[in-house]
């Protein structure tokens, strides 16, 4: 049966509308449990300051993630460190939570065929908060971010 040109047009706006839902879903179940496992007070922010120095700091696990195993002292960690840095000012998310979201991110853009490491979801995070605002929510920037690169 053959279908009118306006149905088409609406049924594949639909489609666009399902995907970004289903994403903004995902990552909100994502961001329900990293909430329920973390603790995102200052003691956590503390302790998680703390040990960036160590190799398993966020950054370091990061920077491993997009380019193998790398020198502790490599200054490449020192790139993700800055964009934690900057988006913990920024948003009401802890590291790991930042982490997290990045990669879960990162996981669905391959699903769909898109490449992009680690650092420049982080940057494209980044820039997409102007500097001077607090208390965002990664979560919805990661699901409008989504749903801009996959449509």
């Amino acid at each position: 049966m053959l279908k009118p040109r306006y149905l088409k047009g609406y049924l594949k706006e639909v489609n666009k509308m399902k995907i970004g839902l289903t994403i903004f879903v995902v990552i909100l179940v994502l961001s329900a449990l990293t909430g329920c496992c973390f603790s995102s007070g200052s003691s956590t922010t503390t302790a998680t300051k703390a040990t960036n120095n160590l190799p398993d700091s966020v950054e370091y696990k990061m920077a491993t993630i997009d380019n193998g195993f790398i020198d502790k002292e490599d200054p490449i960690i020192n790139n993700y460190k800055i964009l934690l840095d900057s988006l913990e000012k920024k948003t009401i998310n802890s590291r790991i939570d930042i982490s997290d979201i990045t990669v879960t991110a990162q996981r669905l853009l391959k699903e769909r065929g898109i490449n992009k490491s680690l650092l420049g979801i982080l940057e494209d995070f980044d820039n997409s908060i102007p500097d001077g605002l607090e208390q965002i929510k990664l979560e919805e920037i990661a699901s409008a971010y989504m749903v801009l690169m996959t449509e």
